[in-house]
């Protein structure tokens, strides 16, 4: 009977581990804080917001709030020191607070209409140019974007210096347009031989892809693609995720990353809430940080 009695109560606690493991965790974290960029109107846009707030309390079971931030390096701050433990950051934003504190991770990435989970810099020549290569750039013009533009100058000032290319000594001139529309205007009008844009790379060519800057020009009638040639094309730049830190639960993480990917189909509000990109709508999807890589090497130390 006692052997009996035993069996009976290490299977009970078996049994109950699961829960124990499940309720310690939501006795620990009352509350969930996400962090965001906000506007000048922290009003307005706590109630755009409200449909994901919602939502994302309904489904984690938790009551969540979410913390406005006025800038990118105060919502990287609020997530470094625990003020938030979930924040909604651009790409760039992501990986410098990685690099910082090593205590963020994404859990994914909102799709475009049609699936994109971002976009490539490219770098176009006229459609007449004898450039068709990195390798045939020399003594040319190229038009860029602002020094700190990522798809317009940092992520092509990368590749040249990977493939040998130093821009100081290898172009003609450095063109810096009032952005990536002007340096393609650049381009066709003859005050540059080269310019960097940015496209999805999806979809009818024809049209410009299924969005992006060229995209946009061709749907203008500013541009039509038999007009350039793409001679380079960056990796995947992944759109900006939603981050987490390292720390936060598992089962939560998982939660999270869950709630995201059904909210397209379970809460269509919420997802126009959350993703206000004009290119937006399909969706989240699950992301790591090894999707990052191509913007975690504009903010590696030399050598690192």
């Amino acid at each position: 009977m006692r052997i009996a009695l035993r069996l009976a109560f290490a299977v009970v606690l078996l049994c109950l581990a699961p829960l124990a493991a499940h309720a310690d965790w939501r006795d620990d974290v009352k509350v969930l804080r996400i962090g965001y960029l906000s506007s000048l109107d922290t009003a307005k846009d706590s109630a755009r917001l409200e449909p994901f707030r919602a939502y994302m309390q309904q489904r984690l079971s938790l009551p969540v709030e979410m913390i406005p931030a006025t800038s990118t390096a105060v919502l990287i701050g609020a997530i470094a020191n625990g003020r938030v433990s979930y924040a909604v950051i651009s790409a760039g934003g992501y990986v410098s607070a990685a690099a910082a504190c090593r205590c963020v991770e994404p859990v994914a990435v909102p799709a475009a209409f049609d699936g994109s989970t971002g976009f490539h810099a490219v770098l176009l020549a006229r459609a007449d140019s004898t450039i068709h290569s990195l390798a045939d750039t020399r003594g040319a013009r190229l038009a860029l974007s602002a020094d700190d533009s990522v798809a317009g100058r940092l992520i092509p000032m990368k590749a040249f210096a990977a493939a040998g290319i130093d821009p100081a000594t290898n172009f003609a001139a450095l063109y810096q347009s009032d952005g990536p529309a002007d340096a393609i205007q650049a381009l066709l009008d003859g005050r540059a031989d080269l310019a960097v844009g940015w496209s999805s790379l999806a979809g009818d060519e024809t049209s410009g892809y299924s969005f992006g800057l060229l995209a946009d020009m061709v749907r203008a009638g500013t541009l039509t693609m038999d007009q350039v040639r793409i001679v380079w094309q960056s990796p995947l730049i992944p759109f900006g995720p939603h981050v987490v830190r390292s720390d936060m639960p598992p089962e939560l993480k998982s939660l999270i990353a869950d709630a995201l990917s059904a909210m397209a189909s379970a809460a269509p509000d919420a997802l126009d809430a959350i993703d206000a990109s004009p290119y937006g709508g399909g969706g989240f999807v699950k992301i790591g940080a090894a999707d990052y890589a191509t913007i975690a090497a504009l903010v590696a130390p030399p050598g690192g």
